[in-house]
């Protein structure tokens, strides 16, 4: 009897191996194998990009996971975005389009195919000219978080025109986060911000469940896509500073954006799952008022120290109590009385499903506060007071200058 390994996954719903005659692993996919039929289909001639894409496409699922090489001939309209702190992000229409699976002409069985001409993103890393492995870096957290569950689709590599190594990724047609809150605040119920506090969070789960910190969680790096049924879904993004959770960072300084910084942090203090919880704390007071934290103030080492101190951002009027509660918890000084992010989630999930549904008094006072809160949005003002001093993309931040003014102060 011949062993195999991937026995438990097989099942006659997937269709059976032309190959092998065994049933697939999942649909119109055999791991045994179909990746070999799909390795080395196109190659960059980068030894450490080929073997790295290579390694990957024979852990391959599914047809519609692959990840691949993408020639750069093959992305046109190429349109810049913007620029971070890490890198420039574009958009472009992919010709070949994302790997699907459809019924065949019978509509019994599964074929491989495409869906041709649609738009993706593309990102760069700073410094990606000079080395393909740390480029490699960031792509495979991206790709541990996603196959753990998050949910931004990532469909491979290319390089441009100036040899920059560029991530192909799931294009998100409402851009960031903080910028979809200043144009639209007005528009969007509390229902709708628990709603996507609650893919946020979930989305946080997943990267810390993959045993990774993202490191540099703000506002800016929370992609929203609107689908064609009119709702919105965010997805983190930027995983270019993410590490595995035993992983040190800097003891000179760490790149961030100072308002969302854990007080620990720019103490010099080591990266927990924690420090990114706090950035989560300072996403819901700036879902709270719809305005970027600490607009008007210079993003200096004053600051930092004030944030060490307990400065906090501010809270709309009216916001309810439970969910301020909840957000100063997450900003807790002390990153271990800070809940973890399935515990925001399971909240944040039990607060909008009580909006939709009283099943006892608790629920029906939830969803009066909520209510009562958005009568209070259409009135406020979210004018902007930014400092020209205050840089809302990831920069250096140099923890060694706090902890000294910091000392001095006490």
């Amino acid at each position: 009897m011949v062993f195999d390994e991937f026995g438990p996954e097989r099942s006659h719903w997937n269709g059976e191996c032309y190959h092998c005659k065994r049933f697939n692993t999942s649909k119109s996919w055999c791991q045994s194998c179909d990746p070999q039929k799909i390795i080395h289909e196109r190659m960059s001639g980068n030894k450490d990009i080929d073997n790295f894409i290579i390694k990957l496409q024979l852990k391959t699922t599914g047809f519609d996971k692959v990840i691949e090489w993408i020639p750069f001939d093959r992305l046109v309209n190429v349109q810049f975005i913007g620029e971070g702190g890490f890198g420039s992000v574009f958009s472009a229409v992919w010709l070949d389009g994302i790997r699907i699976i459809e019924n065949d002409y019978t509509g019994k069985d599964k074929r491989w195919s495409r869906k041709p001409s649609c738009i993706v993103a593309l990102k760069t890393l700073s410094g990606s000219q000079a080395s393909a492995l740390d480029f490699l870096k960031e792509f495979e957290n991206h790709l541990q978080c996603r196959f753990n569950g998050s949910r931004l689709e990532v469909y491979g590599l290319t390089q441009n025109t100036t040899n920059e190594y560029m991530m192909v990724l799931q294009y998100a047609n409402k851009g960031s986060l903080n910028n979809n809150l200043s144009s639209n605040f007005k528009n969007l119920t509390w229902e709708v911000k628990l709603k996507q506090l609650e893919e946020i969070s979930n989305d946080l789960d997943k990267i810390h469940k993959a045993g990774y910190i993202h490191c540099d969680f703000h506002s800016g790096n929370i992609l929203q896509n609107q689908c064609i049924d009119g709702r919105i879904i965010s997805y983190i993004a930027d995983l270019g500073l993410s590490r595995v959770a035993d992983n040190s960072g800097s003891e000179n300084g760490i790149y961030g954006v100072m308002p969302y910084v854990a007080p620990e942090i720019l103490l010099g203090h080591e990266y927990t799952s924690a420090a990114d919880i706090y950035g989560l704390g300072v996403i819901m007071a700036e879902m709270s008022t719809g305005k970027k934290p600490f607009d008007g103030f210079s993003f200096n080492t004053k600051l930092a120290v004030r944030i060490i101190n307990g400065l906090r951002p501010e809270f709309a009027p009216g916001t309810p109590d439970r969910y301020i509660e909840l957000a100063m918890k997450c900003m807790d000084e002390d990153p271990k009385k800070r809940p973890d992010a399935s515990m925001v989630y399971k909240w944040l999930l039990y607060w909008k499903s009580s909006i939709n549904t009283m099943n006892n008094q608790e629920t029906f006072e939830i969803k009066n506060e909520f209510l009562a809160a958005d009568e209070i949005i259409t009135k406020m003002s979210i004018d902007s007071q930014k400092h020209p001093n205050s840089m809302y993309t990831s920069k250096f931040v140099n923890t060694q200058e706090i902890k000294a003014l910091s000392n001095k102060i006490l």
